[in-house]
């Protein structure tokens, strides 16, 4: 958990620092691509400059370094590589710092086709990710955040309800019928609702315990109850969910490597940097 943070801190002051460069120059970027060879920071600001390819450069690499968590996954009994959620951590603070940098390489003012294209699917992937890392959020994991499987997620469910009953729970508070698994056959966007409505009613649950609880000492045991009984409702659906999105956002992220590939052919083949 702490890596995760210190990652993500790491990433927002790249952010701000690249911010920081960029905006005492914000009278370059905010010219139209006809007027900027005149500028005298041109030379320096544009995509071909020591700035531009220079930022174009480290962003690419930071993608390829951002694909490194998949083998991560490959390998999730690997201890000794580092915790997952230590990983997840390095997987957004690289999206978000190649992003930047990206934006930075394109002068804000990506020109060629394939400028366009690269920025556009650049923005697409990064839309994904954004809702992926909420959907990772909202699942059950281990300290080393590995995915709990179903029999490991009821295993805990028994504990902490167990833990609630020993300090004075009604039972039948703690015992609520599940989802009808059948809807799990929805369609993705159905799934999704319902694992947000799922979020909203982890909430309520976690309220109704709350108000029943005599000592914080149980809050935590409260709020896993509430969260793991969600989850294992909606578990086949969830899973589904989070198999669809990772397809999706997986080749997304090779097809843009692959247009920024493309892209850098024909730069170096043709003797400039484009876009």
């Amino acid at each position: 958990m702490i890596a995760e943070r210190l990652f993500l801190l790491l990433a927002i002051a790249g952010v701000i620092a690249l911010a920081g460069f960029a905006y005492p120059r914000r009278a370059y970027y905010e010219l139209p691509d006809a007027e900027r060879p005149a500028h005298s920071d041109h030379a320096l600001l544009r995509s071909s400059g020591p700035v531009g390819l220079g930022a174009g450069l480290i962003g690419t690499g930071a993608f390829i370094l951002n694909l490194s968590y998949l083998l991560r996954k490959r390998l999730a009994r690997a201890a000794w590589l580092g915790s997952l959620r230590a990983w997840m951590g390095f997987h957004v603070a690289t999206g978000i710092l190649g992003a930047a940098l990206i934006l930075l390489h394109s002068a804000f003012l990506p020109k060629s086709a394939l400028g366009v294209l690269a920025v556009a699917a650049l923005a697409v992937v990064v839309a994904t990710g954004v809702i992926g890392r909420y959907l990772y959020g909202l699942v059950p994991r281990s300290l080393s955040g590995r995915e709990l499987e179903r029999e490991e997620l009821r295993a805990r469910l028994e504990e902490n309800r167990f833990r609630l009953i020993e300090a004075g729970f009604d039972p039948a508070l703690l015992h609520r019928p599940l989802v009808d698994p059948g809807l799990a056959r929805r369609g993705t966007l159905a799934r999704l609702g319902r694992v947000i409505l799922g979020d909203r009613e982890i909430r309520r649950a976690f309220a109704l315990l709350r108000s029943q609880l005599k000592s914080d000492a149980l809050l935590p045991a409260a709020r896993r109850y509430a969260r793991d009984e969600q989850w294992l409702a909606r578990y086949a659906e969830a899973r589904a969910l989070l198999g669809a999105w990772r397809f999706l956002h997986r080749w997304l992220a090779i097809s843009m490597l692959c247009i920024v590939g493309f892209h850098i052919y024909v730069a170096v083949r043709f003797g400039s940097v484009i876009g």
